[in-house]
């Protein structure tokens, strides 16, 4: 990941985010609204990402094929990436799919069925990565739940952001101390 993703990210996640204010003028709906008390979005959010990140840890840990697919994905994701370009591209992905799936979507389709859309927008190129579809399916239940409670798009948000982050980095750091460990161990 370098700054050419990360710039098709921007792009990427700003159309997302251009075409959910398009759907909510149609539909008359402010999806940039933020929600109710900006302290209990704020908590709600960060709790979820903890929550988010520590099943995902141990979710690692326990599910060989989850190792084997992180693995696969590191060198490409987050090996040689800079810490700056994963926050960018957590900040760009978390906000634009909140405003697109939880402002525009989930107030007209409903939460479960937003949930599987989600999902959907996480579908791998092979039958591998349907664990990847499944947590993402999990993820955009517990996100729009976030969203329901708190009236808006600021716990969603955060949550997502954050468990990005922290998922990313986390990954790239475990990944740069199995790498170290495998060359002192190597002649």
């Amino acid at each position: 990941m370098g700054p050419r993703f990360v710039r098709l990210a921007a792009v990427f996640y700003g159309l997302l985010t251009l075409a959910a204010a398009v759907l909510g003028a149609l539909g008359g709906r402010n999806v940039f609204e933020l929600g109710g008390s900006p302290l209990l979005s704020l908590a709600l959010g960060a709790a979820a990402a903890c929550a988010t990140v520590i099943l995902g840890v141990v979710c690692y840990r326990l599910v060989p094929a989850m190792r084997r697919l992180a693995e696969e994905l590191g060198p490409r994701l987050v090996d040689g990436a800079k810490r700056g370009d994963l926050m960018l591209v957590s900040v760009f992905s978390g906000v634009g799919e909140e405003v697109l799936f939880r402002g525009a979507l989930q107030p007209v389709l409903g939460v479960w069925i937003t949930s599987l859309l989600f999902g959907v927008l996480h579908v791998g190129p092979d039958r591998r990565y349907l664990l990847w579809t499944l947590w993402a399916v999990g993820a955009g239940l517990l996100f729009g739940l976030l969203y329901e409670w708190t009236g808006g798009l600021l716990a969603p948000v955060v949550a997502h952001v954050s468990h990005n982050a922290a998922t990313l980095l986390l990954w790239k750091r475990s990944r740069k101390h199995t790498r170290s460990a495998k060359e002192s161990v190597s002649p």
